[in-house]
């Protein structure tokens, strides 16, 4: 893939970087490319060539008033089938053209889709925490759509321009030598202004963009947060920072729209000076007979078809620095190594669901050192709680386990296999998780609750529902299994959210089971619905249970107590109750305080 041959080292910006990757993006479809430009070079060429009949015409007929009539008429007859035979011509090409070009569009599109979507979701847990949901989704989608428009670009004015001015040059060269050197020289000298200029917007073209990206993320921050907005009454201050925001993104796109209108101040000017001198050279030399009439209606026809191709270098100069702007972004990410990679092709084979987590050291990028030496051993179907209070490093644990980050010494074992060389799907693959914040996606429940095992048939999956104690709410949905729960499941509630998730780990029936808090957005009727249903289905399984209540935990057949990022205990329920000065008693007396507290 792309990203695989870019990723050793880190390129500064440049065109040429985002032309390799279009490159890449076309090479499977380069007979199709080709072709459309074949077709697309047929029908310019045909529009070049009918100026010169047209002109032959008005030749043909200024020499009429002095010769032959009749011959005169046969001679405009033969140029008029030629000029319909063109015209035909002309009409078959752009439409085997047209067609062309759409395909071979589609399918880069949908390669830019695919290989954006697949490229991102191997990036690591860090990436997406530092990235905008919003941001990243109109990266890709302006990647997709900056290859449609520069290929439209490239094969409706790139090589038509390449094709045409050249043509244009030597026809009118042909009829006098001194016109087509005005011809040469304008065209020249317009493109040097033109690249001068295409130089000295480049930079706002890409700080603009920049900011648009910044914006569109903040905007899908706000809408993702509303519940938060209006809790807090924080509307006015989300108004006034993005507010800000978008006064930063007006600055910026104020600037590159001003310095556009003077390219296009300075480029009408030359286009003025040109036309001017080409029709006085003209009239000096028809007057001095060194031209026909036809060679002043060619060159009027050639100037207006200059005037097009040269508007179009406008077009191009824009249409580059829109499209180099908008696409590095999302290049950039594709150019940007994954944090977290397969060391081998290996899959992880998980027979009885040991885990060991031997003298474990952690440090995140920002430097905060979370494990030091921390070892832990979980036998084959043992079910572990791991408690304390909230950020001594509970879930970093589990997300070590799932290998969401890359310990820096020592090593983590499933079944005696190191973590860090198996695949990520195959370890993945291998557990079930219930999170603390379940978020679903925007499908019908069926589908998220047999989201790790899609295979599974309507029984296994309504069996699962009722297991996990949501079948009932289910039925009670206008469309029962196949209702849609709308974005991160927000249709339904904490606790509906957390039982869907459970019976989804039920139906996966995974060797090792992880509950961050599996019931904690639960009430505790439905909490004691729900542990009868666990205690079922962690039978025979490794389990680590995160819990904060620690009411759900005395059942576990090992209790791990962590403070500041160690291990301090490590006892049943009833060994840790019975050592007076244990962290885990004082912890659970304080809870039973609270629910005494409340009870009363």
């Amino acid at each position: 893939m792309w990203n695989e041959q870019q990723k050793k080292k880190k390129k500064p910006w440049s065109t040429r970087r985002v032309m390799k990757y279009f490159a890449h993006i076309t090479k499977n479809d380069k007979w199709l490319f080709f072709l459309a430009n074949i077709w697309g070079i047929g029908a310019m060429v045909i529009s070049l060539l009918l100026p010169i009949y047209y002109a032959k015409i008005i030749d043909t007929i200024m020499a009429s008033w002095s010769g032959d009539k009749i011959g005169t008429v046969h001679i405009l007859l033969g140029i008029l089938l030629i000029i319909a035979l063109l015209e035909v011509g002309s009409i078959i090409s752009r439409r085997v053209f047209g067609f062309s070009l759409t395909v071979f569009e589609v399918r880069g599109m949908k390669r830019i889709f695919n290989e954006c979507f697949a490229y991102l979701h191997r990036h690591s847990y860090r990436f997406f925490t530092n990235n905008f949901s919003g941001s990243l989704v109109k990266k890709v989608n302006k990647l997709a759509y900056s290859f449609e428009g520069f290929m439209d670009m490239f094969v409706y004015e790139i090589v038509r321009m390449v094709i045409a001015l050249p043509f244009i040059v030597i026809a009118i060269s042909m009829q006098n030598k001194i016109l087509g050197l005005v011809f040469l020289w304008f065209i020249i000298v317009f493109m040097g202004v033109q690249y001068c200029l295409y130089k000295w917007n480049i930079p706002y073209e890409i700080k603009s963009n920049e900011q648009d990206s910044k914006t569109t993320g903040e905007l899908a921050d706000t809408i993702t947060n509303n519940f938060n907005i209006l809790t807090f009454a924080s509307l006015k201050q989300e108004i006034k920072r993005f507010g800000d925001t978008v006064e930063n993104w007006k600055i910026l796109a104020q600037k590159k729209w001003i310095r556009s209108e003077r390219m296009y101040g300075i480029t009408s000017v030359l286009m003025v000076i040109f036309e001017v001198v080409s029709i006085y050279v003209c009239i000096n030399l028809r007057w001095k007979w060194l031209i026909t009439t036809g060679v002043i209606i060619l060159t009027q026809s050639y100037i207006f078809k200059i005037f097009e191709q040269l508007s179009s270098l406008r077009h191009i100069m824009r249409g580059t620095n829109k499209t180099i702007g908008e696409s590095i972004e999302m290049i950039e990410i594709l150019d940007e190594a994954h944090e977290i990679q397969d060391h081998t092709d290996k899959n992880l084979e998980v027979h009885s669901g040991k885990i060991e987590f031997n003298t474990v050291r952690f440090n995140y990028i920002d430097g905060r050192n979370i494990f030091n030496n921390l070892t832990l051993r979980i036998k084959p179907g043992e079910k572990v709680a791991i408690v304390g209070q909230s950020g001594w490093g509970k879930t970093t644990l589990v997300k070590l386990l799932f290998r969401f980050f890359d310990i820096q010494w020592g090593n983590i074992l499933v079944d005696g296999q190191d973590i860090a060389q198996v695949t990520q799907d195959s370890l993945r693959g291998s557990i079930s998780m219930v999170p603390q914040d379940t978020v679903l996606f925007h499908r019908s429940i069926k589908e998220n609750i047999a989201y790790g095992n899609p295979d599974a048939s309507d029984e296994e999956i309504i069996a699962a529902a009722k297991m996990a104690r949501c079948h009932e709410f289910i039925l009670k949905l206008k469309n029962g299994y196949d209702t849609t729960v709308g974005e991160r499941g927000i249709k339904l509630s904490g606790g509906e959210r957390q039982r869907v998730a459970i019976a989804r780990a039920i139906l996966e029936n995974k060797r090792i089971l992880v509950l961050d808090e599996a019931t904690s957005s639960l009430d505790s009727e439905s909490e004691h619905l729900i542990q009868e249903a666990m205690d079922e289905v962690m039978k025979n399984k490794t389990t680590i249970v995160i819990a904060h209540r620690l009411s759900t935990i005395m059942k576990m057949d090992k209790i791990v107590v962590m403070d500041k990022w160690q291990i301090i205990e490590k006892w049943s329920h009833k060994e840790l109750l019975a050592t007076p000065d244990s962290t885990y008693k004082r912890l659970r007396d304080i809870q039973s305080g609270w629910f005494m507290a409340e009870a009363e």
